[in-house]
This record gives C-alpha cells, structure tokens and sequence, in this order.
C-alpha cells in the first residue's frame, strides 16, 4: 500500500517488524514502551473462542467482550498521550489521530478500516470496516481510543453491510463509574530468557514471519500453511474480558475459557503439528510471544508443561489439551497453576 514502508529484506511492514522486539524470554515488546507486551496470534481463533465460551456458558458475551477491551485499550493510549503528546491531540484533532491510528493497523492485521464522517460538536465518528480481525475487539478498540482522546466516555455500534464489511458508530454516552475504575491486571514478573531466532538483517524481526502473507490493502496478515489469520496485538485486552467474565458470571468461567480454546484448537491440529521437538514447540511459542517453555516431559499417559513469562495462561492451557488430543486420539483432563513467580505449569493426562 502506499506510503506503508515494508523491510526490503523480508517484506514486513516495519510498523511491525522493527517496532517491535522478539526477546530471548519468550515476549513480544514494544521498542518504544519494553513494559508493554504484544502477541503475534492466531486472530482467526478469537471470535471462534468468544463464541465457543457462549455456546459453553449459554450468555451472550459480546458487551462485555466491547466493555473489556476498550477499558484496556483507553488506559494503554492514554498513558501513551500524556503531556505534549495530549496536547498535540487536541491541537491536531482526535479524527486525525484516530485515522493514522487505525491505518496503521492495516500493518498489525486489523483489516481495513477507514473513518467516512467526525463530528467534533456532536461527539460522534462513523467508521467502516473490512475484514476486522475480530469485531468485537475491533469496536473496543475504536470505542477505547475515543474514549481516551476526547476524554469522555462513549459507546459503539456496528451493522453489517456486506460480506465481513461493517458500519460502525462510535457516540459519547455515559458509563456505569465502577467499569472505568476497575484497574487493569498488574504485569507479571519477567525472567530473562536465552532463546535465539533468527532475525532479518533489515528489520530485525524473526526471519520465520516472512513467510506469512502481508496484505496491506485489506489489513490482514496469513499463515500460508493452515490459511487462517494472526495479528500483533497486546494480551491484557484479553485478561481484561476473561477477569470481566469471571467477575460477572462466576467461578467456573475460566475452565470454561479452557474447554473453549481446546475446541478451537482441535480444529488447528494436522499433520504438520507435531511435539516430537520440544525445541520446535519453545520456538513457536516464542514467536508468538506466548512465553518460554523451560521444561516438557512427558509418558504413555500425558505430558507436564512448564513456561516462563506465560501470556495468556488459559488459552495456553487449552491448546496443550488440544494438542495431546490429536496426537493421541483420546480424551484428557487438564490442569494448570501459576506459581508466585508467575512461572505457568500445565499437566495433561489422558481421561
């Protein structure tokens, strides 16, 4: 696309290969903010797992699912607009912002998404959407960034007008106080790591993601192997939902975010997946961002994980009972703990 730069070296976008960095320890940062945590991930999966935990709990999840993401994606911006930068907002107009915002995201996988109508004095924004990563991340997302800068709190809807294409609007409107104030998930401690990838001489991104298909015009990101989509984006807007949906709908919510991914993993396994190496396993998962996996052993009857630096421990839990399942052709249990040094070890044993 034009004016979007890619390494001349692997054809990365650079807005996603050099800003960010793969680090021995099995995460993903970004070079500006080494705090804030990224994914490279299986985007496809996350409106197949939303719908899976539906199908499992029998609620509707989406406003929550809306709610979560953009109370994470408004703290994010707004710790990243401080000072001069909130002040350039204002100057320069929140429409603009939100524009180059959302251009930029054709580079991280978002889809296509463009801004046809702002109205500052009304304090609304119409959007459309082309083959959004998941939508509704994506309206959090929008909602979210809003949100943060115009410093109101707003809304968001959407109607489908065509095959994945969507009109969105995003208006102010009050909020409940308490879902504002709730803080975010504290990030866990990290340990240093010594995984090595292979990066590009030009970007310095991991070698292995040039042979995923980077289409800018439509804003996605493919696996050329299983077809299906990724996109860069950060772990706590995930927490965030699974905290809201065990906050508001009980206990047993996260087993049951584990038996949803393990569904949708179930449908990832082929032949080409194998955990015959578990160096080929510690390196996807590092390049994904997932973490560092420090130990696997396993018997006839299952296997026990453990991974430092986890992200997303539920998801991971799952797709490791996915992943035993296909290879054994029978049915698990799972069971999964995070110590206090945030180290996540996961058992899986046949049922």
């Amino acid at each position: 696309m034009a004016g979007m730069k890619v390494c001349k070296f692997c054809g990365v976008p650079l807005l996603a290969g050099r800003a960010h960095t793969w680090n021995p320890d099995g995460t993903i940062t970004q070079r500006r903010d080494p705090e804030h945590r990224m994914l490279f991930f299986d985007s496809d999966g996350l409106d197949a797992l939303f719908s899976n935990i539906e199908t499992l709990i029998g609620v509707p999840i989406e406003k929550i699912v809306i709610e979560s993401k953009a109370r994470a994606t408004t703290d994010y911006i707004r710790n990243q607009i401080r000072g001069p930068k909130g002040r350039l907002v204002r100057l320069v107009g929140p429409d603009r912002i939100i524009g180059k915002v959302v251009e930029q995201g054709r580079a991280m996988g978002y889809g296509d998404v463009r801004i046809t109508e702002y109205n500052w004095k009304e304090m609304y924004m119409y959007l459309e959407a082309r083959n959004p990563y998941s939508l509704p991340l994506l309206c959090g997302d929008i909602r979210g960034a809003n949100q943060a800068f115009r410093g109101i709190p707003g809304s968001i809807s959407y109607e489908a007008t065509g095959p994945d294409t969507y009109t969105m609007k995003n208006y102010a409107e009050p909020q409940a106080p308490e879902l504002a104030e709730r803080l975010l998930p504290e990030p866990r401690p990290r340990k240093p790591g010594d995984i090595e990838l292979e990066g590009c001489r030009g970007c310095g991104a991991p070698k292995e993601l040039s042979r995923f298909s980077w289409d800018l015009e439509r804003g996605t990101i493919t696996d050329p192997i299983g077809r299906f989509r990724m996109a860069v984006f950060g772990p706590v807007g995930l927490e965030v939902i699974f905290d809201e949906l065990a906050r508001e709908l009980g206990e047993t919510i996260p087993a049951a975010v584990v038996e949803a991914q393990r569904m949708h993993a179930m449908t990832r396994m082929n032949e080409l997946w194998s955990f015959a190496r578990q160096a080929d396993i510690r390196r996807w998962l590092a390049i994904q961002g997932l973490g560092n996996l420090v130990a696997l052993d396993g018997d006839d009857d299952g296997f026990t994980a453990r991974i430092e630096n986890p992200a997303l421990p539920l998801l991971l839990a799952g797709t490791a009972q996915a992943s035993y399942e296909s290879v054994a052709n029978s049915k698990t249990s799972v069971e999964w703990s995070l110590a206090d040094d945030g180290d996540l070890t996961i058992s899986v044993k046949k049922a």
